[in-house]
């Protein structure tokens, strides 16, 4: 790589290196090296790269403009995309406060199922799956923080996160990371922003679901990988007064939604107030007044997609009917003689429900899935094993289509001669 030699002011405020902007750019592209803003950032990276480094070490970094957009599914949801050089320093401060948060989590049992590798929504309910087939005639109670983002107090986040870094990190670039940290916080997306969604969509969003209804020192952006990784920390301090100061031995939270597993209803409906008393006090957090379910576990819940029972797991209604839906309207344009430019669309969606179906009891409805699909689709795809998995067929994959029209090109200028 060759870069412009271009140095940070000799009076640095703080100490950067700039190989680890570098790293951090590339760990920034590994997921997102096709998206529109990283190949635009590709085109003058060495230019921006120097910048964001010399911004940062001078102490004048201020984050660029973000985009705004609004997603109508499963609920509709205010998400904000940082400006690409905001996610190469989003990165920089995940290398290095990810593995103190991961040491955190593991010393509170591995409790937060969220934003960590090896974790997810598979393992959040094959855990609590595990819990009731040991217990089935114990209570759940399933319960969720509201409007858990946008009530985010930052100035007990940034306290709270600050307080944790002075004491875990032993850099010689903490006064660094806690600049960047702080910067973060405190930003407010929603000043500085494109909208890309029509407006009536944020006519379906609560005034309490977005930033644009939040004062100043409240709310964290969802969508930005700092706003995730904060947002559970924050939840550690909750995870923390389940398990260790009320003795809660089945317990787990994915992001805000959590679930309890105890022998008795009564014990649930005891901890209730003591719940919404430390939210309160020590997160200013409030505890859902609706989202509040406790039975018993003989009965299953409903948890981040799945219907939990003992010895058994299905997918929600909701999710079946998105697929439900998605296979109607890919049958549409099977109908309209569009299947074969769609084809590969039409397999990776519906790969990545079954993907998630094969891990739970979901056999019947992945049999029956077949007799959904347009006779035409099965002319480029067919169906793997029990019915676990949809292929494009070989002469369909565009490797092969590319070598057909190369070889065609080529008989045609034959031809010609």
């Amino acid at each position: 790589m060759c870069l412009p030699v271009v140095l940070a002011d000799e009076n640095n405020t703080y100490n950067i290196k700039f190989e680890d902007i570098v790293t951090a750019y590339y760990e920034c592209c590994s997921n997102k090296r096709n998206s529109k803003d990283c190949l635009r950032f590709q085109g003058i990276y060495e230019v921006e790269l120097v910048r964001i480094w010399n911004e940062l070490c001078s102490g004048t970094y201020r984050p660029g403009i973000s985009k705004c957009f609004v997603v109508t599914w499963p609920v509709y949801r205010e998400v904000f995309a940082a400006n690409f050089a905001d996610r190469v320093v989003h990165h920089w401060w995940a290398i290095r406060v990810n593995p103190l948060f991961e040491n955190l989590f593991h010393e509170l049992g591995d409790v937060s199922m969220n934003c960590r590798k090896g974790f997810g929504t598979l393992k959040a309910v094959e855990s609590f799956r595990a819990m009731a087939d040991v217990h089935p005639d114990w209570w759940i109670g399933k319960f969720d923080f509201l409007g858990f983002f946008m009530n985010i107090d930052k100035n007990i986040l940034w306290e709270k996160l600050s307080n944790f870094l002075i004491e875990r990190y032993k850099e010689s670039d903490l006064q660094t990371l806690l600049y960047v940290t702080k910067t973060i916080i405190f930003h407010c997306p929603q000043d500085l922003c494109i909208k890309k969604s029509d407006p009536e969509k944020w006519e379906h969003i609560p005034p309490n679901k977005t930033l644009f209804g939040q004062p100043k020192n409240k709310g964290c952006a969802i969508g930005n990988l700092s706003s995730q990784l904060m947002a559970n920390f924050l939840g550690s301090f909750f995870d923390f007064f389940m398990v260790r100061v009320m003795k809660i031995k089945y317990y787990l939270r994915f992001v805000d939604d959590f679930v309890i597993l105890v022998p008795h209803k009564i014990q649930i409906i005891q901890l209730i107030p003591k719940m919404e008393i430390f939210l309160s006090t020590d997160l200013h957090i409030t505890l859902h007044p609706k989202k509040r379910h406790i039975q018993p576990a003989s009965k299953g819940i409903l948890y981040i997609g799945a219907y939990i029972h003992p010895g058994r797991t299905y997918i929600s209604n909701r999710t079946r009917g998105k697929m439900y839906d998605c296979i109607t309207r890919f049958n549409y344009l099977a109908e309209e003689g569009k299947a074969e430019e769609n084809a590969e669309k039409f397999i990776s969606s519906m790969n990545s429900y079954l993907g998630m179906m094969i891990h739970y009891d979901t056999y019947n409805i992945r049999s029956k899935i077949r007799w959904m699909i347009h006779k035409d689709w099965w002319k480029y795809m067919y169906m793997e094993g029990h019915f676990t998995k949809f292929v494009l067929k070989k002469r369909y994959k565009p490797n092969i289509i590319l070598k057909e029209k190369v070889k065609n090109h080529k008989i045609e200028e034959f031809l010609r001669f």
